[in-house]
């Protein structure tokens, strides 16, 4: 009874893990392309996204 090749897949755990993959996947796309958008506009500052990210979220707490 116990196939160490016979696998049990819970498709509810299985597709929330593909979920948050692909979620995470795309956040990081979008924070990478507005890292190419600051490079190009405000070469001088170090971490422009980074500040940028910060001031959005201290305004939302308000």
């Amino acid at each position: 009874m116990s196939d160490p090749d016979n696998k049990v897949v819970d498709f509810r755990s299985a597709g929330e893990k593909h979920r948050h993959e692909r979620s995470h996947r795309e956040k990081e796309e979008k924070v990478e392309e507005m890292r190419q958008r600051f490079e190009g506009a405000l070469p001088t500052r170090k971490t422009p996204v980074k500040d940028f990210l910060r001031k959005k979220k201290s305004r939302k707490k308000r």
